[in-house]
């Protein structure tokens, strides 16, 4: 951008050839306890993966649940329907083909 200040000085970062790597410079012992940690990190955020999947899981389980209940509330023989229903209802279904009222 045209509006941002330059600095006035360049400054150089050391370029050094023999490094290769982070461990390069650690003694056996050192790496050792990094490459535990590293692989307890990583165990760490394998086990919170699954744990997040079980849990969409489980929600997604819970909701198909709800939805049959809730389909299964609503669709109850006609019986039902006939020992909870007033007289006017049941005279008004069988003689003027209404449907009950719920």
């Amino acid at each position: 951008m045209c509006s941002t200040p330059k600095p006035k000085k360049k400054v150089k970062g050391k370029n050094s050839t023999n490094v290769v790597s982070i461990l390069s410079q650690m003694d056996a012992e050192k790496r050792k306890q990094f490459a535990e940690r590293a692989n307890e990190a990583s165990e760490r955020r394998e086990v919170k993966k699954q744990e997040a999947i079980f849990q969409q899981v489980q929600l997604n389980l819970n909701k198909g649940h709800a939805s049959l209940k809730i389909s299964t509330m609503t669709s109850k023989p006609w019986h039902y329907w006939l020992i909870s229903a007033s007289f006017s209802e049941i005279f008004h279904t069988l003689f003027h083909k209404k449907q009950p009222i719920k």
